[in-house]
C-alpha cells in the first residue's frame, strides 16, 4: 500500500508540473498571437486562427543557386543605384573642366540672335567668356570632380560591402539548413524510441517489474525529445526565411 500511496504522489507531482509547462507556453502563446496582429496591421486582441502545426517546406533547396539572385535584394539594387549615380556625376564633373560655348535662339528671334553673335565685339567676349570661364575656375571645378570620384569609389565599396555580406547571409543560412536537416532526422528517430521506451516502462510497471519513477523518467524524457523535434522545425522554417531573406526571394 505504501508503494501505490507514493506512486499516487509521484504522478500527481508530475501531472502539476506539466500544468505549469503549458500554462507558461500558453502565455507564450498569447503574446505571439498579439505581436503578429501588430505587424499584420490588426487589432490586437489575440484572436488569430493559427494550424495546430508546424508548417514543412516540401521543395528542397536546389544545389548550385545562381549568384545572380541576390541582385533582387532591395538594400542591393539601391546600393547599385548609388553606384551608377555616382558614376554619372563624375562623368558631369569632367565634362564642367572644359570649355564650352551655348547658341540659344527661338522662332523670329533667330536671325536677330544669330546678327548679334555674329557682331564682332559680341562674338568676341561671348567666345572668350566661354572659354575662360573654366580656366579661372580650374581649382574648384578640379576639386568638385576629385571629390565625384571620392563618392564613386565609396559606392562601389559599400556596393562590394553589401554584395559580400549577401552571400555571406546566404552560404551561412545554407549551412545551417544542412545541420538542422541531419539533427531534425536523429531527433525524429530519438522521439520514436522515447515512446517505444515510455510505453516499454508503463507495462512493464503494470507488472510490478519496475517502479513509477521509471515510468516518469520514461515520460520525461519523451516529452523533452518532442519539444526537441518542435523546436527544430520551427529553427528550419525561420532558417528558410532567412534564406528567402538572402536571396532577395524564393528560388526561382
Amino acid at each position: 500500500g505504501l508503494t501505490g500511496a507514493l506512486d499516487v504522489y509521484l504522478a500527481r507531482t508530475s501531472a502539476d508540473q506539466e500544468r505549469v509547462r503549458i500554462a507558461s507556453q500558453e502565455q507564450a502563446l498569447a503574446e505571439n498571437r498579439v505581436a503578429l496582429q501588430v505587424l499584420l496591421g490588426n487589432y490586437p486582441d489575440g484572436k488569430l486562427d493559427a494550424a495546430g502545426t508546424l508548417p514543412l517546406f516540401e521543395t528542397p533547396i536546389p544545389a548550385g543557386l545562381p549568384s545572380e539572385l541576390v541582385s533582387r535584394r532591395p538594400d542591393l539594387q539601391q546600393a547599385w543605384m548609388n553606384l551608377l549615380a555616382a558614376d554619372a556625376a563624375v562623368a558631369i564633373a569632367h565634362k564642367q573642366r572644359f570649355p564650352r560655348i551655348t547658341m540659344v535662339a527661338s522662332g523670329n528671334d533667330v536671325s536677330k540672335e544669330l546678327d548679334s553673335l555674329l557682331d564682332g565685339s559680341a562674338l568676341a567676349w561671348s567666345v572668350l567668356g566661354n572659354l575662360t570661364q573654366p580656366l579661372f575656375n580650374r581649382g574648384r571645378l578640379k576639386a568638385q570632380e576629385q571629390q565625384a570620384r571620392a563618392r564613386l569609389v565609396q559606392a562601389e565599396n559599400q556596393y562590394l560591402e553589401l554584395l559580400y555580406e549577401a552571400f555571406s547571409e546566404v552560404e551561412n543560412a545554407l549551412s545551417r539548413n544542412g545541420s538542422l536537416q541531419t539533427r531534425y532526422r536523429v531527433t525524429l528517430d530519438a522521439e520514436k524510441n522515447a515512446v517505444a521506451g515510455l510505453t516499454l516502462a508503463f507495462e512493464q510497471y503494470q507488472r510490478g517489474l519496475v517502479p513509477y519513477t521509471t515510468v516518469l523518467e520514461a515520460q520525461r524524457r519523451a516529452f523533452d525529445i518532442q519539444s526537441a523535434v518542435i523546436d527544430l522545425r520551427n529553427q528550419l522554417i525561420q532558417n528558410r526565411i532567412t534564406l528567402y531573406l538572402a536571396l532577395g526571394g524564393d528560388f526561382g
